[in-house]
């Protein structure tokens, strides 16, 4: 038998229009972005995410675009799971 992390409590989740991602929140107290990205509706979270980052992200024209140029290649996201 195996036992799994169990899964953290979600922030709020903003929804996106973008083509890559879903939605996005972030929890204050852990510092934590999570990510749901629209193939396969997969969830990611980024501890240890800047809040004055995310400020940036929530008022990014493009949220998909600054996620690509200001996160992917900083951040390592831990997967989470699918879609419930």
């Amino acid at each position: 038998m195996t036992t799994k992390e169990p899964i953290p409590a979600l922030p709020a989740m903003t929804l996106c229009a973008s083509t890559s991602i879903h939605s996005y929140g972030y929890d204050e107290d852990t510092k934590t972005l999570f990510i749901r990205f629209v193939h396969g509706r997969k969830l990611y979270r980024y501890p240890g995410f800047p809040a004055d980052l995310y400020q940036a992200m929530r008022e990014a024209v493009s949220v998909g675009k600054f996620f690509s140029q200001r996160i992917v290649k900083n951040y390592t996201g831990e997967f989470i799971r699918e879609q419930d």
